[in-house]
């Protein structure tokens, strides 16, 4: 077991079967064209639920300011009140340990 550093946004969104894959989509557009540039950005992945009703995106970022600094960006800040109005349910999160294959 390692332990890790770093700074984890876990966003769970809520959404419809019919809507959950161009919401999804959204989110991986936002990452691929903005976020990825950001410093301190590592990785993002976006899950899908199987009963799609929900959309949860995992945004890993080299530490805590880092991630502040995106949220106080213009980008940021937009993309804040844009996914507010889904009423996600944010996790901030810091690594503690990370399990792998042997």
């Amino acid at each position: 077991m390692n332990t890790t550093e770093g700074f984890i946004a876990l966003v769970i969104y809520p959404s419809t079967p019919p809507a959950q894959l161009g919401q999804a989509d959204t989110l991986l557009r936002m990452a691929e064209e903005t976020i990825r540039g950001m410093p301190g950005f590592i990785a993002g992945r976006v899950f899908l639920g199987e009963d799609g009703e929900s959309i949860v995106s995992m945004v890993e970022w080299r530490d805590r300011e880092s991630f502040t600094h995106f949220r106080q960006s213009e980008f940021g800040r937009a993309a804040v009140q844009v996914v507010g109005e889904l009423h996600p349910k944010a996790y901030w999160l810091h690594p503690h340990a990370t399990v792998s294959a042997p």
